[in-house]
């Protein structure tokens, strides 16, 4: 991957996803016709920034069974073998393997394989680095970057089901799955913080 310098927020060092202000959201279509839109609400991430900011690394852990649309029933039939099967793939992975600048500034393209449902291949998310701020609420000095990221997937690739065809033509969700990332990176690890608070994803 090349190794032109890229403009990105954070110093050299490592950042972790703060999961209080991040958001990690998926919209596909449901029942034919509509769109529905949810989240994964338990997620760790560290991101590994280099002094040549190409160079840097990221791995994201999300909990499968942290899906949440809104709608219990819903949520449970997704963590179902129909689609995430999340007992026997607990863990959705991505894993950085290169950065590239975008076209305007303080854009870029990271490069990654990203793994659901015991299938992992390549993806590409188009981000942005959105900007910088200290976290009033921590006792800690932490501070925070702020990044805006999207792509899109087919579930089948990934072997995740459809939930079979709809009386009226289609299939109860669409294969092309939007991802839309809003993160904020921190300079402390957040688990300290967390357990503090009692916040329990």
């Amino acid at each position: 991957m090349t190794s032109t310098p890229v403009e990105f927020g954070p110093g050299p060092g490592t950042w972790h996803l703060d999961p209080l202000h991040s958001s990690l959201i998926f919209v596909a279509h449901y029942l034919r016709f509509g769109r529905v839109q949810g989240t994964f609400g338990s997620a760790d991430g560290r991101i590994n920034v280099a002094d040549d900011p190409a160079r840097s690394s990221v791995e994201v852990v999300i909990d499968a069974d942290s899906v949440n649309t809104g709608v219990n029933a819903r949520d449970a039939h997704l963590r179902s073998a129909d689609f995430l099967d999340v007992e026997r793939h607990p863990r959705i992975r991505f894993t950085s393997t290169g950065l590239e600048p975008g076209r305007k500034q303080n854009t870029f393209r990271l490069h990654g394989d990203l793994e659901i449902h015991g299938t992992a291949l390549p993806v590409a998310l188009n981000a942005e680095w959105v900007g910088e701020a200290p976290d009033y609420a921590s006792p800690d000095d932490t501070y925070g970057h702020f990044f805006s990221a999207t792509t899109q997937i087919s579930l089948s690739d990934f072997g995740v089901g459809d939930g079979g065809a709809t009386p009226w033509g289609g299939r109860l969700v669409g294969d092309t799955v939007d991802i839309v990332l809003e993160v904020r990176l921190q300079n402390q690890d957040p688990a300290p913080f967390l357990k503090q608070i009692g916040h329990t994803p």
